[in-house]
């Protein structure tokens, strides 16, 4: 990478950096990508609020530091020192970031010109759908495999409670 190019970027990131410092605790960000599809999509405006980090709940949308850019996802988890985040289209995809990290939560959103803030049904109904979603994604992934191995054993375990099997170590 040339001198040039670095320098530009940490020219950048200072000067966000400094925008976010020297802003108001309410912050409006416009969305990149497809990661939150369908709550979020590009060129969304988001509104974006300074929050304590007791204030954190699970199915908040977060706005957080990764290197040069401000991520928004969805808090799944939170710990002690980081909370968990997912992206509701991207369902195998999991984040993490660390109480530092977090800019602000998220508390409305308008596209076009169609405003939805956090205590409307609409949101409120979006963050019931993705946590439900993530419940199953991980109930598929935890449960079903340790279930799927106890019925499998199971035959073998009422043979042997039947007396039908030799007792385990004999032939």
């Amino acid at each position: 990478m040339s001198t040039e190019t670095v320098e530009s970027r940490e020219r950048r990131l200072i000067a966000k950096e400094l925008q976010l410092e020297l802003s108001s605790t309410r912050r409006t960000l416009y969305f990149h990508g497809e990661s939150m599809r369908p709550f979020l999509v590009e060129g969304d405006e988001v509104v974006v609020e300074s929050v304590e980090w007791n204030e954190i709940r699970e199915g908040d949308v977060i706005t957080y530091r990764h290197l040069d850019r401000f991520p928004t996802r969805r808090v799944v988890r939170k710990t002690e020192d980081g909370l968990v985040l997912w992206c509701e289209n991207w369902v195998d995809r999991i984040y993490h970031a660390n109480c530092g990290d977090v800019l602000g939560r998220a508390t409305a959103r308008r596209r076009g010109d169609e405003w939805l803030a956090v205590s409307d049904r609409g949101w409120q109904r979006a963050r019931l759908a993705a946590m439900l979603k993530w419940e199953v994604r991980n109930a598929r992934r935890v449960v079903l495999p340790r279930t799927i191995a106890r019925v499998r054993r199971a035959p073998r375990k009422v043979l042997g409670i039947l007396g039908l099997l030799p007792p385990a170590g004999e032939k």
